[in-house]
């Protein structure tokens, strides 16, 4: 079972203005393996897998005023990269990580 993350911005503009810059630091992250589409971008953790595991870790959806990720395993490598995601925007701008029923998740 996964779960499900928002990343809201506090100014909406900024991640209109820099979306393009946002894909760029994912497909950056060492844990990128692909993109689907132009929106979706996919993490694979790079500890051992066990060969009936997904083909990703995590889903990453870049929507028109948020981003949305799907979590389905968090080893260490995801775990790192996402944070140094999310360390990247933070110093950018004001975001908040809330889970699925809209409480801050901690991140």
């Amino acid at each position: 079972m996964s779960a499900e993350f928002v990343l809201s911005f506090e100014d909406k503009g900024w991640y209109a203005s820099h979306r393009d810059e946002v894909k760029q630091q994912i497909t950056q992250l060492e844990t990128f393996s692909r993109c689907v589409g132009a929106h979706e971008f996919r993490l694979v953790g790079t500890e051992p897998r066990d060969a009936d595991a997904w083909c990703y870790d995590v889903r990453v959806f870049l929507e028109e005023e948020r981003v949305f990720l799907e979590i389905s395993a968090h080893p260490t490598s995801i775990e790192a990269d996402l944070a140094r995601l999310f360390a990247w925007v933070r110093a950018r701008t004001g975001m908040s990580v809330d889970d699925e029923d809209s409480e801050p998740s901690g991140w």
